[in-house]
């Protein structure tokens, strides 16, 4: 190597980068140990934090979710437009939660992946004909750009549409979406958080791991009862 290549080389430089190289390593390894010692404990982990989400309900109102207010949601993704694909979401979704029915803190969230097209007034229509009418259930529409762009970064939801040559029908739009994600609306100074993502599916990948969804509402209802153990309110109530 020449003088004038030398020259260039700051061995400051190279320390620098093995520092940071050095501290990535031991910032994941503790972030893994964490969720090892969460999932041990049984305690959902926080995977990622969600933000305050605006958006048309199918009620005609502004619904307003993930805001502190000390609920439970268990958010799926699905287009109203294809019936049998989001009766297949929101019935999964209804399981979840039926060990919880008199829960009122536990809620579910129906988010269209078509939004333009699935107005409020379509949303409503699907819920009062499948009987989805009771105030657990939110059925979201709203802007289509704005909705996909939060589903996209907060859920990891790309909601794909399907290629021509693989639909079935007119309404055949959207790849199926299974993946149902638990979020503890957060109280206070405690910000909202995704505690768990549950899929159902036989690709190489997913895990039918529902069962879990249980438990890990049933720890964050019991998280907020002072003086109450494990083994009691097996109900959630």
């Amino acid at each position: 190597m020449s003088e004038k290549v030398r020259s260039r080389i700051n061995p400051w430089s190279v320390w620098v980068l093995i520092a940071v190289m050095f501290g990535g390593i031991v910032i994941t390894f503790s972030w893994l140990e964490t969720l090892k010692r969460q999932f041990t404990e049984g305690k959902p982990p926080e995977i990622r934090p969600v933000e305050r989400l605006r958006s048309d309900d199918h009620r005609g109102r502004q619904a307003e979710l993930f805001n502190r207010d000390g609920l439970l949601y268990l958010v799926g993704y699905f287009y109203a437009g294809d019936e049998v694909e989001a009766l297949a979401v929101c019935r999964r979704m209804e399981a979840m939660r039926a060990p919880f029915a008199g829960q009122q803190r536990v809620r579910l969230v129906a988010v269209s992946m078509a939004p333009d097209l699935d107005t409020p007034a379509i949303l409503n229509s699907f819920a009062q004909k499948h009987g989805y009418t009771g105030e657990e259930w939110t059925f979201l529409s709203g802007n289509r750009e704005r909705m996909r762009k939060y589903m996209n970064k907060t859920f990891r939801y790309p909601g794909h549409e399907k290629p021509d040559r693989e639909r079935n029908s007119e309404t055949d739009l959207y790849a199926r979406e299974l993946r149902i994600t638990l979020v503890d609306g957060g109280k206070g100074e405690k910000e909202a958080f995704i505690r768990g993502i549950y899929w159902q599916g036989r690709a190489e990948g997913e895990v039918r791991n529902d069962g879990m969804a249980e438990s890990h509402i049933r720890y964050l209802l019991e998280e907020d009862m002072p003086g109450k153990t494990k083994s009691t309110d097996e109900q959630g109530n």
